[in-house]
């Protein structure tokens, strides 16, 4: 399961990847300087927040069972490492098994 850390940390990375500044991505998703400040150190937001400053970055909100993510330990090796990768790595993992690999 993510942590706030987690969240905090992953969005911070798409931040910095995107080229945004902190007050530009506050400008650009419409919320205070002090909601961004705390999302981005992982504390208690207002989910609209969180769904704002996601859609800035483009990111999804998207949530996995937890016996699908047990399946798959590549979604969360990869997510942990480059939350960019989680994609690639199940999609190589469905694959190898279309393929009949494991």
């Amino acid at each position: 399961m993510s942590t706030p850390l987690d969240i905090a940390d992953r969005l911070e990375a798409a931040r910095q990847a995107s080229g945004l500044t902190r007050q530009a991505l506050t400008e650009k998703a419409g919320v205070s300087r002090q909601a961004v400040y705390r999302l981005l150190k992982g504390q208690d937001v207002q989910v609209s927040t969180l769904l704002a400053v996601m859609d800035v970055l483009q990111l999804d909100l998207v949530t996995v069972p937890r016996a699908l993510e047990r399946g798959l330990p590549e979604l969360r090796t990869a997510a942990e490492g480059n939350p960019s990768h989680a994609l690639s790595a199940v999609q190589q993992r469905l694959a190898r098994i279309k393929e009949g690999q494991r």
